[in-house]
């Protein structure tokens, strides 16, 4: 998933303690959140003066559609498990094509309020792509060198955090890893790792498993010359859906969705369709595992939203594309929270 901003933002009632943030009256705000539905879908959205994504979020029915950040480049929304926090990637220089990247991973409530920092800013490097874990006590991310801000991929080693952005301890040794979610069970988290990216007629793109506890890998799909990527597991963890994308030109590809079992068995396609889009792609499952939010597009540079429900027929439209400034991207669907807030 894409990793691509700039600007720095300073939010009111932040104090940044050794580079991880403090948010005064936190636990209070949290408390007065109204519990999780389940039924919202957080998004990368475009805006006025700004040239990449902002956070919004809509209703799966497609109503209520709202803007949570202003002015802040923003990718990779990711929910905390009650629902009532979001993750992402604060996109730092998106400019000239000679500028390069230093992404840091931002937390706010899931209103909008209390933006607070995680990952210090390094100069050379990049964070990005957070995925919570069950227990919305740690924070799984990317962390790599700096690349060219025209780059829509972001790739490094997969790195752990407490929520607060304390303890910070490395997952993975690869320099290619990228799109990790962690399992509902907590025990493994799926993610993106490239192979060969340097040669056009060689590179692949597969999906591994790491082990939270020992660190071993397991390789789930192998499929030479071909990009698997945005492992998403089911909410009940016995399922992966990730996508497939084959390339025709720079812009133009065939992406067919799958859903496997989490030991790599019994893989099944779901949808093929065309995308006209060279960057990352997106999954994500709703609460009760009966429908997953994807990327779709129309025409070169233009993506929407779109909901595929598992019983059958076309992907629904959630939002709509005419042209590039109006591109949604990277869905996040909210977890429902049972009734004591968990």
């Amino acid at each position: 998933m894409p990793s691509m901003r700039i600007a720095a933002f300073v939010a009111t009632g932040v104090a940044v303690l050794g580079g991880a943030a403090v948010v005064a009256g936190l636990l209070l705000s949290r408390d007065q959140q109204t519990l999780a539905t389940g039924d919202v879908i957080a998004y990368g959205c475009k805006e006025p003066g700004n040239a990449w994504f902002a956070i919004c979020v809509i209703r799966s029915n497609g109503g209520d559609m709202r803007r949570l950040t202003s002015k802040l480049p923003t990718t990779d929304p990711a929910w905390s498990s009650d629902g009532r926090l979001i993750a992402f990637t604060r996109n730092e220089d998106v400019g000239e094509s000679t500028t390069f990247t230093s992404d840091d991973v931002f937390v706010m409530d899931a209103d909008g309020d209390h933006v607070w920092r995680l990952t210090p800013e390094r100069a050379g490097r990049s964070s990005g792509q957070p995925t919570w874990s069950p227990d919305a006590r740690q924070i799984a991310y990317v962390h790599g060198p700096s690349v060219n801000s025209a780059v829509p991929s972001r790739f490094g080693g997969l790195f752990v955090m407490d929520a607060d952005g304390t303890d910070v301890r490395r997952l993975t040794r690869g320099r290619a890893d990228t799109d990790p979610d962690w399992s509902p069970d907590g025990r493994e988290i799926a993610f993106t790792r490239g192979e060969n990216l340097a040669s056009p007629t060689e590179e692949n793109m597969d999906i591994y498993v790491l082990d939270v506890q020992t660190g071993t890998t397991r390789r789930l799909t192998q499929t030479p010359r071909a990009f698997e990527t945005a492992p998403a597991w089911s909410p009940d963890g016995s399922r992966i859906a990730f996508a497939r994308w084959t390339s025709q030109t720079e812009f133009v590809g065939n992406a067919e969705i799958y859903v496997m079992n989490r030991d790599g068995t019994g893989s099944r396609l779901v949808l093929a369709h065309m995308h006209f889009a060279n960057g990352p792609y997106s999954l994500a499952w709703n609460p009760d595992g009966s429908m997953i939010a994807l990327e779709t597009s129309s025409m070169i540079g233009c993506t929407a939203i779109s909901l595929l429900d598992f019983g059958g027929g076309s992907p629904r439209s959630l939002t709509t594309c005419t042209k590039p400034i109006e591109s949604t991207v990277s869905p996040a669907w909210q977890p429902a929270a049972d009734a004591s807030g968990r």
